[in-house]
Parts: structure tokens; C-alpha cells; sequence
């Protein structure tokens, strides 16, 4: 059922509207032509956001992006707009966004990355035949509205993992565990990761689970050495890391007996 307006008397007496400021054009107001540049210009200054980062058809293959800014944790990213992007012809979907960089992507023909593994913002998918633009489609609804990280009872990610894996940098604040695992189970630290990434892991197998840093140091009382993993056996066992500013890695917390690789 389409939405109803009010009532033929409540249109014709309403002045002004008070979230946007977007004044009403009286009946018989002159010029009238005056009157109704006013009322575009408080339309344009109520609707600008809307336009931050939207994709639009320069005709042909071409698109543009208009400039916008987004946030990425606590770091406010800036993209200021481009022209002149030549879209792949004769496909049925090509998935446009930002990476974490505030880089423009228009190569991705199957899907949007994986938010968990890829961070980016989704601005539109587009298909194209014949040299020109079929249709863009916007894809920018969620990103003004985000739940925080943390809000409405949301928790950390936990993964279990039965084979050896390579964590990464984007996994920050994820617990990890061998639930499962049928034996030894080596996970590896990612590589410079940023000061401040953060990594738990718990024991939840009677398997060896090890920790390994790569070429940095896992630094604890067990040992200070470079590229030797951390292991523990013993259900209920855990431990807690975060990246430093050395390109090492220090423990914050730690259960039971971890030893370091001989």
C-alpha cells in the first residue's frame, strides 16, 4: 500500500519544515519563480550528504564518483571525488567500492570482498554492453548507519581452527582456538602488523596449539627469542597478544603453561 499524504487543509498550511528548514511556497506568492529558487536551494543544502560518494554515468563507459569522507575505526578517510573511470564493457555486474585506503576499485566482477577479511565501502554495481552503461545501481545504504562495535550485545569473533592458518591484520581483537583439531595446530602472526592488533587464543583441544610470530618475537617470560612459537597443550590454556611498536609482539595475558619453541 503507498504511503498517504496529509490531508488536502494540512498541505496547504504547512509553513516550513522544521528538520530540514525547507520552506513551503505559499499559495499565490510572487514571483513565484523566486520563491521557487529558494525553495531548490534549501532542498540542495538539506540533501548535499546524499551525494558524498555517489556513482554517476559520464556517458559511455565512463563514471564518476562524487568526493565523501568515511570512517575507518577512528581514522576519518577523505576521497576527493574522481572523473573519467573507464568501466570493462559487455559485463553483467561490476562491484565499485573504496578499499581501506580510500582507493577506488572498478575491477571486481563477482562480488564485494569479504567485509571481515577486506574492509571497504560499497558505492554502486554497474553493468555494461555495447560501449556504454546499461545501469548503476547504488549500493551505499548501511554505511551512514553502523551499529558501533560492541553495541547491542555484539561480541568478539571466534574462530576454531583444525589446520594450520595464517591470521590477519583486519582479524585484530578475534579469539582463536583448536577446537576440533585432531592434532597440531600452528597459527602465524601477521606479518608488520600495526601497533596495537591484538589476538587471543585458547586451548580447547588436548592438541599442541602454537603460536608463531614469523621472523618478529613473541616477548613473555618464557622466552625473548625471534621466530620461535609459543605452545600449549592443556585445555583451558590461553593467551592474549598485542603487536608493538617494534614489529614484536607482547604478551597482555596468559593462562597455564606456554613454552617457547626450542
Amino acid at each position: 500500500m503507498a504511503e498517504v499524504y496529509p490531508s488536502d487543509n494540512e498541505l496547504l498550511n504547512i509553513q516550513s519544515d522544521g528538520e530540514t528548514g525547507v520552506e513551503y511556497i505559499a499559495t499565490g506568492t510572487a514571483p513565484y519563480y523566486l520563491e521557487f529558487r529558494k525553495l531548490l536551494y534549501r532542498l540542495s543544502l538539506a540533501t548535499r550528504r546524499a551525494n558524498d560518494l555517489r556513482v554517476y554515468d559520464e556517458g559511455g563507459l565512463d563514471i564518476g564518483v562524487k568526493a565523501g569522507k568515511f570512517w575507518l575505526d577512528t581514522g576519518l578517510i577523505s576521497y576527493a571525488g574522481s572523473s573519467g573511470n573507464t568501466l570493462a564493457d559487455d559485463k553483467a555486474n561490476i562491484y565499485i567500492y573504496l578499499n581501506s585506503a580510500g582507493s577506488l576499485v572498478t575491477n571486481e566482477y563477482t562480488s564485494f570482498p569479504d567485509m571481515v577479511t577486506t574492509p571497504h565501502i560499497r558505492l554502486a554495481i554497474a553493468s555494461t554492453s555495447g560501449g556504454d552503461i546499461d545501469s548503476i545501481t547504488d549500493c551505499r545504504a548501511g554505511h551512514n548507519i553502523a551499529m558501533p562495535y560492541g553495541a547491542g550485545g555484539v561480541k568478539k569473533t571466534i574462530e576454531a581452527h583444525t589446520s594450520d592458518d595464517t591470521l590477519t591484520a583486519v582479524e585484530s581483537g578475534s579469539v582463536h582456538s583448536n577446537l576440533g583439531a585432531t592434532g597440531t595446530v600452528t597459527l602465524t602472526l601477521p606479518a608488520s602488523a600495526p601497533a596495537g592488533t591484538v589476538f587471543s587464543f585458547a586451548v580447547q583441544a588436548a592438541y599442541e596449539l602454537r603460536i608463531d610470530p614469523g621472523t618478529a618475537t613473541i616477548r613473555d617470560d618464557s622466552g625473548q627469542t625471534a621466530d620461535k612459537y609459543k605452545s600449549a597443550n592443556a585445555i583451558g590454556e590461553c593467551l592474549s597478544l598485542v603487536a608493538d611498536s617494534n614489529g614484536d609482539w607482547a604478551t597482555i595475558a596468559k593462562n597455564g603453561t606456554w613454552t617457547e619453541e626450542v
